[in-house]
């Protein structure tokens, strides 16, 4: 009976601290808060854009939202830009700011531009999608002017898409900085007034640096109010275009291929020498042509090979005793109903441009790295050539270079 009692008065205890927790309880979100699926937000920017601030020293401050990563996008400094392009940028990270400032601070009179990129994600990784530019003054005023434009890469007949667009005022070698769009188009306002060297560069490894081997084109300008250019970018090198590679097309054509786009006038015979080796005797060559004449040629050479077969099957037709003794119809009946899929492959679509673009590019000629040499007499397989070639580049370098062509040997086909 006494233990049995003693059974009651527990259960009864742990009844009634249960029913006292339960009343105490307070249902509450999992820890860390509910889900956050929105990208931070800047509320402010000081100085904000338009402010003329004389004797700044503050840095410039970004204020979120919310508090952001710090290694945003590899690092924020890589999502914050100033014009004019300062050697050393402090970036700094304030929970939930940014405070940017050149490392020797601001100079008086300037214009500065602050470009705040996308990609500043939160701590939950949510991502900026849309950036921000602030213009501001340490004295000067600001003016109503703009550089705007398109950027063309020339080279390869599209848009210079996010290419890098740098500004250098003259004779103060500052150096405003944007980039295109990703139609190749480019607008840069509210710089000083003044005379400009204007570049473009297709900026490939995107370092924002223009370096040497990517394509560029650059114009000196005096902007008063407003300068629009449309920049047409290709690679240049001073020493000149060199054979990379010859390649025998067909029995009396080669393909010769240069280090740098050829400048868009036509090729003549006086720029290609031929010997055939090991005695260099010479060869008499017949046509040189740039790519866009070989490939018409070529075309007009297949459109005939089709029209001669087409009448060599015809004709065929027509010899055939037991078709002959058919009506006519029948014989262009029968020939109406090939079956499908005899046709050649079909040409794959040409690249897609914006209509603007192409529209650009059809004002000059496309740019290529080739030329197609045309012998008199067929070129005999097994035997090798030495080829010289002296090329003027589209920028204007000139390149003399050799380079030996060995057309295979004929297959045994026993």
């Amino acid at each position: 009976m006494a233990r049995a009692a003693r059974n009651a008065g527990r259960q009864a205890a742990r009844l009634g601290l249960l029913a006292a927790l339960a009343a105490c309880a307070v249902i509450e979100q999992p820890p860390g808060g509910p889900p956050d699926f929105e990208a931070p937000v800047i509320l402010s920017i000081t100085p904000d854009s338009g402010a003329v601030v004389p004797d700044l020293d503050d840095a410039l401050k970004i204020q979120f939202d919310e508090v952001i990563s710090e290694t945003s996008g590899g690092g924020l400094e890589r999502l914050v830009r100033l014009s004019p392009r300062t050697e050393e940028l402090s970036v700094d990270w304030k929970r939930t700011a940014i405070h940017v400032k050149p490392k020797n601070g601001w100079v008086p009179d300037i214009i500065y531009h602050v470009t705040v990129e996308p990609g500043i994600v939160d701590l939950r990784n949510n991502a900026m999608v849309e950036g921000r530019i602030v213009i501001f003054s340490t004295g000067s005023p600001i003016p109503a002017t703009a550089l705007w434009g398109t950027v063309l890469d020339w080279e390869n007949a599209r848009a210079g898409r996010l290419a890098l667009i740098e500004a250098m005022l003259l004779p103060d070698s500052l150096v405003y900085v944007t980039t295109a769009d990703s139609t190749g188009s480019y607008r840069l306002t509210s710089v000083p007034t003044g005379t400009y060297v204007l570049s473009a560069s297709i900026d490939e490894n995107s370092n924002r640096v223009r370096d040497r081997r990517e394509a560029f084109d650059s114009v000196t300008v005096t902007l008063d109010s407003v300068v629009a250019h449309t920049f047409w970018t290709f690679a240049r090198d001073t020493a000149g275009p060199r054979l990379q590679r010859v390649n025998r097309a067909d029995s009396i054509t080669a393909q010769l291929q240069f280090s740098l786009m050829l400048d868009t006038v036509p090729p003549t015979r006086e720029m290609v020498s031929v010997w055939a080796l090991p005695d260099t005797t010479p060869v008499a060559i017949a046509h040189v042509w740039p790519q866009s004449v070989y490939d018409s040629v070529a075309a007009e050479e297949a459109a005939e090979r089709a029209l001669a077969d087409s009448v060599a099957a015809d004709t065929a037709l027509v010899a055939d005793t037991a078709l002959a003794r058919e009506p006519a119809l029948t014989a262009d009946t029968a020939i109406a109903a090939a079956p499908p899929g005899r046709e050649g492959p079909a040409r794959p679509p040409g690249r897609q441009v914006p209509e603007q673009v192409a529209e650009f590019l059809s004002r000059r000629p496309p740019l290529s790295d080739v030329w197609y040499l045309r012998t008199v007499e067929p070129l005999p397989p097994g035997v090798r050539y030495l080829i010289e070639a002296r090329a003027r580049s589209i920028g204007g370098s000139v390149g003399e270079s050799r380079m030996v062509l060995t057309v295979p040997a004929a297959r045994d086909s026993s």
